[in-house]
């Protein structure tokens, strides 16, 4: 009989012992999981901060590409507005001689404040980046130099000059320490 209590004693010890290996396993792959799932969520996050850049810089560089686009040789200007948080270009898409500022031959891209790069065209205006933590547009001339930009833009001699424009970009999307940043420099068409 004692044997048999002694035995039944410690079934349950083991049993006992089994339950809280069990649990703790089952504590260590929880918390493996939890780890893994955040490590997933910000690895798609900085993706897609760093998809949301690149896309950005592309509609920029593809609006300055076709600045100054003049095919009736009417002497359309590539820029029509240039301050350090915005950049307006015009272009000639219809051939007409003229630049309709109701349309896509007047194409901005605006800094805006509270973390936002826009694209506006015509009367349209379209969010190209949210969580933008630096935005900003340079200048440079034929020689490759900064033109300086004073508050109010620069004027229409100074605009003429400008060769080249510069955007440079960083966004911070929501919980992630690190960031994505981006710069592109584009010449204008139609040098004089």
């Amino acid at each position: 009989m004692i044997g048999r209590r002694a035995q039944g004693g410690s079934g349950l010890v083991e049993l006992l012992v089994g339950v809280a290996l069990a649990l703790v396993v089952l504590s260590a792959f929880t918390a493996a999981m939890g780890t893994g799932g955040r490590l997933l969520l910000t690895g798609s996050a900085r993706g897609e901060a760093e998809d949301t850049a690149q896309l950005a810089l592309e509609a920029f560089v593809f609006d300055a590409r076709r600045a100054g686009y003049d095919p009736a040789a009417a002497g359309i200007a590539s820029l029509a507005e240039a301050v350090v948080d915005r950049v307006t270009f015009s272009a000639d898409l219809d051939g007409d001689g003229a630049v309709d500022p109701a349309s896509e031959e007047t194409t901005a891209h605006v800094c805006a404040t509270g973390g936002r790069l826009s694209r506006i065209i015509g009367r349209q205006s379209l969010p190209l980046a949210d969580g933008v933590t630096r935005c900003g547009f340079r200048y440079l001339d034929a020689a490759g130099a900064p033109i300086a930009v004073p508050a109010a833009g620069l004027d229409a001699a100074a605009r003429a000059r400008v060769r080249a424009v510069a955007l440079d970009l960083a966004l911070l999307p929501a919980a992630l320490r690190g960031r994505a940043e981006r710069g592109v420099m584009v010449a204008l068409r139609g040098v004089r």
